[in-house]
């Protein structure tokens, strides 16, 4: 899993790049630790270059969402490819944490 990350005022972007699984959770937690103490509102995870998803990775997805809810940052995913989304609407995790394919908020921070 490749991470870059972009910042615009207080959203974070972090782009995302191969399988999202077990292997995601050392590039994951080392992205996130690179915005430590900076003002985040939003997170965006752009998932348009995720290749797949595991339960390793829904697990990783929904520890995200709660910590990022008690600090008060929203969590989203923008873009997924139709086998990842199909996933994330089967477990009901798209009841929790948004799933959008509008490009205008992405491009800004871009």
């Amino acid at each position: 899993m490749l991470i870059m990350a972009k910042w615009s005022q207080s959203t974070r972007v972090l782009f995302l790049s191969g399988r999202f699984d077990k292997s995601a959770r050392v590039p994951m937690e080392t992205a996130l630790a690179a915005g430590e103490g900076r003002f985040c509102q939003k997170l965006i995870l752009d998932f348009s270059k995720v290749s797949s998803m595991d339960s390793a990775g829904i697990g990783k997805l929904l520890l995200l969402y709660y910590s990022l809810r008690k600090k008060g940052v929203g969590l989203v995913i923008h873009n997924p490819r139709p086998t990842v989304e199909e996933l994330l609407q089967l477990v009901n995790l798209s009841s929790q944490i948004p799933i959008t394919h509008d490009q205008v908020g992405v491009r800004s921070v871009a």
